[in-house]
């Protein structure tokens, strides 16, 4: 009779893209998993779409660290100069778009997402991607979750262009970095934790490059205002958390345990809130 009244709400949770975020990012899922926080929907971009489709699939996040932390750059970086050269003349200058094809990722990947389809999941998800056939962002909710997660994942230059469908895709957090507009607009929704990633990536000496950067930045920063007006208007809540890690690179992975452990500890840090203990649920019914 309550819930006639009074419909049931659920929380859901977003990870936002980050470069090379999936260390903090598997650390702060964990968490979540460990204080007992249960999202109906897990939405996510780039890193944060990997980690969000591993989640989902209802696993102890704890079977993925291994793999996570035994992550090499070998084990994702198809080939060397002479091979990389070879497929660049291949290909030809108009057609390449990116260092690695992305197969060795695909093939990481593969024990755990497989041919799952979305509708499989034990969870509910959401992967925000940059339709570059459609010129827009998009969340895939449906088809295949590994074809859906690499076309996240596509960093500019340093994968490409994924095609799948008939379509073409690049990193989801060129177009949506927060993909939590559907979560604000979805009335069964009242409770959004988003967690962000703060790699302390060095700011570039190329003018160019900086200029790119800060204007994704500004972008990214306007877009978080607006929906957060949204949310407020809709009376939703947002419950936004980062968790600071030293700078990681294919290069370099070895603050890779660290960034784990610091993305983790956001979640115990954190856990009144995530919770919403800290909340009076009678008078919440009423606002």
């Amino acid at each position: 009779m309550i819930e006639l009244i009074f419909p049931k709400k659920y929380s859901a949770l977003c990870l936002k893209s980050a470069f090379f975020g999936f260390f903090a990012h598997t650390g702060f899922v964990r968490g979540l998993q460990e204080i007992g926080f249960k999202p109906a929907i897990v939405t996510g971009s780039s890193s944060g779409a990997m980690i969000g489709a591993l989640y989902a699939t209802g696993k102890e996040m704890l079977e993925f660290e291994s793999v996570v932390l035994g992550l090499k750059k070998k084990d994702f970086w198809e080939g060397n100069s002479i091979t990389l050269l070879g497929r660049l003349l291949k290909k030809g200058w108009n057609k390449s778009s990116g260092v690695l094809t992305g197969q060795a990722t695909r093939k990481i990947l593969y024990p755990y997402l497989g041919n799952k389809k979305f509708s499989e999941l034990p969870i509910k998800l959401g992967i925000a991607v940059s339709n570059l056939s459609k010129n827009k962002r998009e969340l895939i909710t449906e088809g295949n979750v590994l074809d859906a997660v690499m076309a996240s994942i596509a960093f500019p230059f340093l994968y490409e262009v994924q095609e799948f469908q008939g379509q073409e895709f690049l990193d989801g957090g060129i177009g949506d970095g927060e993909p939590i507009k559907e979560l604000i607009l979805d009335p069964s929704i009242d409770r959004i934790v988003i967690h962000q990633v703060n790699n302390h990536r060095p700011v570039s000496k190329n003018m160019l490059k900086r200029a790119l950067d800060a204007s994704v930045q500004i972008i990214e920063s306007e877009t978080e205002d607006l929906k957060t007006l949204l949310a407020k208007e809709k009376g939703k809540k947002l419950i936004r958390l980062e968790t600071n890690t030293p700078y990681l690179s294919p290069n370099d992975f070895s603050k890779g345990k660290f960034a784990l452990a610091e993305g983790r500890g956001t979640a115990y840090k954190n856990k009144a809130e995530i919770l919403g203990e800290m909340e009076l649920p009678i008078f919440g019914l009423f606002n």
